[in-house]
């Protein structure tokens, strides 16, 4: 017996295939800043003499961790998640399996919300560090990683209502 495809879950993971190839770009760009970790900072206390730095360079180095951690846990998140997904259809071919599209869209829509919320996250705390270099920019900065968190919860909410 061949498998029938649903039309609507062909199209969620070709969908979530796109996305994560998207999220792998960003996450690599991101998970290079482990250099600029390693590497020699300039301390803010110098940029910002007289008045002190909003961060100190000890907390700007925490933050790029945390950030730097976030991509690289994405960039884990998205190849575990296309090797399930690539497993489920593998599974599923050859016979008519209603559930797996079920199955596949409530796993795709969770590890969809997980990658969002890192990368947000990862762009909101790399925002932080620049507050201690770029004091206005670095804080426009963070306001747009807010406003972009507010956006994926919203749009997260409104999958998980949808379906």
């Amino acid at each position: 017996m061949t498998r029938q495809s649903d039309p609507l879950v062909e199209q969620s993971v070709r969908d979530f295939e796109t996305f994560v190839s998207f999220i792998l770009s960003i996450s690599l760009f991101g998970a290079s800043t482990f250099a600029i970790i390693a590497g020699q900072m300039t301390d803010p206390v110098d940029i910002w003499k007289p008045t002190p730095p909003p961060f100190a360079l000890s907390t700007v180095r925490a933050f790029l961790g945390i950030a730097w951690l976030c991509f690289v846990l994405s960039l884990a998140v998205a190849g575990y998640s296309s090797s399930i997904l690539f497993l489920r259809r593998h599974e599923a071919e050859g016979i008519y399996d209603r559930n797996w599209g079920r199955a596949w869209d409530r796993f795709g829509l969770a590890a969809s919300v997980i990658l969002h919320l890192l990368v947000v996250v990862a762009f909101m705390f790399l925002s932080l560090c620049l507050v201690a270099y770029v004091g206005v920019v670095g804080w426009v900065a963070v306001g747009f990683a807010a406003l972009a968190a507010v956006f994926v919860l919203g749009l997260s909410a409104h999958q998980i209502l949808k379906s």
